[in-house]
């Protein structure tokens, strides 16, 4: 159905009402700058690169071909300014820390599960950035984006086969990098 009414926003943009745009651009923000970030690491890098794609495929969307979805399309968008953005910069910074607001509303339970949360978040955000940028595209792709095989093949040109290798070792890899982040903060904490 996403398909359908992106076709019908598409039309209406192409026949001059921009204003519906937006519909897309709420849609698929999130997506795209998950994905952005998990290619160049850096929140503000992620947000422009996610920025400049919704302005790229507004101006090529008269080459929009139906011979895939948008979501596709407009993924491929992202993945390739992404990596534009990562062979510019040549030094990275990580933000892995949010400010947590209005903590006094909160009760107890709900700020242990905010902190609970977050923490994981964290760990989860630093083996991610210990993977080989292959298997943290396909990860970021596969589960957070949840693309299938084939639209990953189609954004990224990897065959499905070389596809699930990637899955299968960044998931061992994710593994084997959590346990050890874990293992050294226990024994900080000790």
């Amino acid at each position: 159905m996403n398909n359908q009414a992106d076709q019908l926003i598409i039309s209406k943009v192409l026949a001059g009402d921009t204003v519906v745009y937006a519909v897309l651009v709420n849609r698929y923000r999130n997506m795209a700058f998950t994905l952005a970030y998990n290619i160049i690491t850096n929140r503000e890098d992620a947000e422009e690169v996610a920025q400049d794609a919704f302005v790229k495929a507004f101006h090529a969307l008269e080459s929009f071909k139906e011979q895939s979805t948008f979501s596709t399309w407009f993924y491929r968008i992202v993945v390739n300014a992404a990596l534009n953005k990562k062979k510019l910069k040549k030094f990275t910074t990580h933000d892995v820390t949010e400010q947590i607001t209005d903590t006094e509303q909160e009760s107890v339970g709900s700020l242990l599960q905010l902190y609970e949360s977050r923490d994981q978040k964290k760990y989860l955000q630093r083996a991610m950035l210990e993977l080989r940028d292959d298997e943290r595209i396909c990860i970021t792709m596969f589960y957070l984006n949840e693309l299938s095989i084939t639209e990953i093949h189609e954004l990224t040109g990897l065959s499905a086969a070389n596809i699930k290798v990637l899955l299968h070792r960044g998931r061992k890899h994710l593994y084997d990098k959590l346990h050890d982040l874990l293992k050294t903060e226990i024994k900080n904490l000790i």
